[in-house]
């Protein structure tokens, strides 16, 4: 009785087996590896992001040496001045697009006595 179904609804059960495939390699094409990560090009790594930010609790608290290690130098570091003229805190700065946003993404990464207190995603 099985098989009749099966053979029945052919059609159904060819496309819930691509859907399933798909749906499987979305989720492994979005999971952040430091490998990845560097070999992924800078307009396509925002696809990397929200997983980087689970398994690595949005980086806070980690060294600059720990985010180095994994997302590499940044593209753009600045300085920027603390409010109410605290200690000047750094941004490291990495490109991190999609490919369908309308403008350039970047993951910030604020980090204040060399540990990170802030990573956000910013498009500019």
């Amino acid at each position: 009785m099985e098989r009749n179904w099966i053979k029945r609804h052919k059609r159904l059960v060819i496309f819930l087996i691509a859907a399933l495939l798909l749906l499987a390699w979305r989720q492994y094409d979005r999971h952040f590896t430091p490998e990845r990560w560097a070999d992924t090009d800078i307009s396509r790594r925002g696809k990397l992001v929200e997983s980087l930010m689970e398994q690595y609790n949005g980086l806070e608290g980690m060294t600059r040496r720990e985010v180095e290690a994994l997302l590499g130098t940044d593209d753009d570091e600045m300085q920027v001045r603390g409010s109410g003229g605290g200690a000047a805190k750094t941004v490291l700065v990495y490109a991190a697009g999609r490919p369908w946003a309308i403008f350039p993404e970047y993951l910030y990464v604020s980090l204040e006595n060399n540990r990170v207190v802030e990573a956000r995603v910013k498009a500019d």
